[in-house]
């Protein structure tokens, strides 16, 4: 049933049940039917009522039947926009096939062109494999060039202090030669061997005692004279007070401005200290 009927049912229904309302409505006031029908001056009566109903009524179906020519009339117009549409749809069907197999071919063609990029980025990741080897050798070779480079600079600029100090030695040699000539011809004039042994020979130097300490079994003696004045381990130091001979010493420890050296016992002839003179000689 269409919205249509059910308009009508609904009407129908209405007017049922005016009907029945008025049916009950004369019946429950038991009036005059007859003036209820006719109607009196001023108000109308259940006759005209009905007329004006049955009017009404027809109103109604003049007004439902220009309805349903409306709908026939859209009922048609949507057959044909149906029969349109569908048209439509089996055009769109068969370009639909026409477009999968364009998608189809398209996706055998990227498929090929996939494997395609795929062969081609293994062979670009070998590439830049070994293109990222040839770097590291390029860079290694640039390091082992360069450290040779600089190597290279430095042994050229030790070869050049090398000779630089080569050429100073030679001339130091030759000063060294006449000054030795010189010299030896100064001792030969003062009847001193040229080849005595320098370690044999003490420095003539003097000084005095700054301190006395007695440690068990000795007695150890600091003098102001060191190595800078020539003193050095084993040497002998005599101690006097003015003209007074008092011992000698062994030296133990020198630096460069004091030396400690141990009393000999066997030489000593007198009480050794503090401010007494001491003054160097031939080993014996």
């Amino acid at each position: 049933m269409n919205w249509l009927g059910k308009v009508f049912v609904v009407l129908i229904l209405i007017m049922s049940l005016v009907f029945m309302g008025l049916a009950m409505a004369v019946y429950a006031t038991h009036k005059n039917w007859q003036a209820m029908i006719k109607g009196s001056p001023g108000s109308p009566g259940l006759e005209q009522r009905l007329r004006e109903a049955e009017q009404k009524n027809q109103e109604l179906i003049a007004e439902r039947n220009r309805k349903v020519e409306e709908l026939e009339g859209e009922r048609e117009s949507a057959e044909q926009q149906v029969r349109k549409l569908e048209a439509e749809r089996a055009g769109l069907a068969t370009r639909n096939q026409g477009i999968q197999a364009e998608l189809d071919k398209l996706n055998q063609d990227i498929a090929q062109a996939t494997a395609a990029v795929a062969a081609t980025q293994s062979n670009n990741d070998k590439l830049a494999a070994e293109v990222t080897s040839l770097r590291q050798q390029i860079r290694t070779a640039q390091q082992a060039r360069d450290a040779a480079f600089k190597e290279t600079l430095a042994s050229t600029e030790q070869l050049h202090q090398l000779i630089g100090k080569y050429e100073s030695a030679q001339e130091r040699m030759q000063q060294l030669l006449q000054e030795n000539a010189g010299m030896t011809r100064v001792m030969e004039s003062h009847d001193i061997d040229p080849k005595t042994d320098p370690s044999g020979v003490v420095p003539t130097v003097d000084g005095v005692v700054s301190q006395v300490r007695r440690v068990p079994g000795d007695q150890l003696v600091e003098v102001t004279i060191g190595a800078d004045d020539g003193l050095k381990e084993g040497d002998t130091v005599i101690v006097f007070r003015g003209n007074r001979y008092l011992g000698r010493l062994a030296i133990l420890e020198t630096s460069p401005d004091k030396s400690v050296g141990r009393v000999e016992r066997r030489y000593q002839q007198g009480q050794i200290q503090e401010g007494d003179r001491v003054a160097t000689r031939l080993k014996l």
